[in-house]
């Protein structure tokens, strides 16, 4: 009976062994399918931030073309300011050579438009945070004197420069 008790113990020993083997085994299958769960995650998180990644490139994309676009537009909008500009004065100029020429200086006052002038000089110098600007040292302009108007050129005179 001591050999079939020894082979007893020796079995329960045995079984024991195997089953602290076994639970060591299932721990390890645990950690392993754990792992396992943890990198799939971590790919599929991966695959979220490439696929976000490609969106905002492609976002920040058609910002750069919108902003050079706005750049484009805005350098045209300067050109078109200027070449506005010009075109008036010189229409304005053209409109007050003819008006000379044809001797219709009699609606002209210059002493009044020098006013404007300056006031439109201060003004916008004010607006814009700079000095008032000085007008000493200007020329004046006659006012209203009827007597002393310039002549009006004759058909074949040359304007004076």
């Amino acid at each position: 009976m001591v050999g079939a008790a020894s082979t007893k113990a020796e079995m329960d020993a045995l079984a024991s062994q195997l089953r602290e083997e076994k639970d060591v085994a299932l721990a390890k299958d645990k950690e392993i399918k754990a792992l396992r769960l943890k990198a799939r995650n971590q790919e599929e998180a991966g695959e979220l931030a490439a696929t976000e990644n490609v969106s905002l490139r492609g976002q920040l994309k058609n910002m750069e073309e919108e902003l050079n676009d706005l750049k484009d537009t805005a350098e045209t909008f300067e050109a078109e300011k200027a070449m506005a500009v010009n075109g008036t004065k010189v229409v304005a100029r053209w409109e007050l050579m003819r008006e000379w020429l044809n001797g219709q200086t009699d609606s002209w006052d210059p002493a009044n438009v020098l006013e404007q002038y300056k006031m439109v000089k201060i003004t916008k110098a004010g607006l814009l945070g700079l000095p008032t600007p000085s007008f000493e040292g200007e020329p004046q302009v006659p006012g209203d004197m009827e007597g002393e108007k310039t002549p009006e050129p004759a058909a074949d005179d040359p304007p004076a420069s």
